[in-house]
């Protein structure tokens, strides 16, 4: 389960971040990581929203994405299809920039 949704996310962010790539001519040689924190049921069958939290800007995001990614390959290459399902929402964490602060629930009185 884990190793198919490595697999959706390197998909979805590179679908994400291939306009970005495709007007800047110079590449980095490493890209960030986000930090995998949780799953959490969709309301529907085969899908799932996935929370990913960046440290570098204190973001949390949310990722709406089929359980499984289908894919084929062409020209010795593997593509991700595309599907009817995605959606990725993210916010300001307002944290500290402790490790723990992303995960913790907001407590408002």
């Amino acid at each position: 389960m884990r190793r198919t949704f490595l697999h959706l996310l390197i998909g979805f962010l590179w679908l994400l971040s291939s306009s970005v790539f495709a007007q800047s001519s110079p590449q980095t040689s490493q890209k960030a990581q986000m930090r995998y924190v949780g799953t959490f049921e969709a309301g529907q069958p085969g899908a799932g929203i996935y929370k990913l939290y960046d440290a570098s800007d204190d973001v949390v995001c949310y990722v709406l994405m089929p359980d499984t990614a289908s894919r084929k390959q062409v020209d010795s290459k593997w593509v991700y299809e595309g599907n009817a399902l995605g959606s990725i929402s993210c916010l300001k964490a307002n944290s500290t920039n402790s490790a723990n602060s992303a995960i913790s629930p907001v407590v408002r009185k």
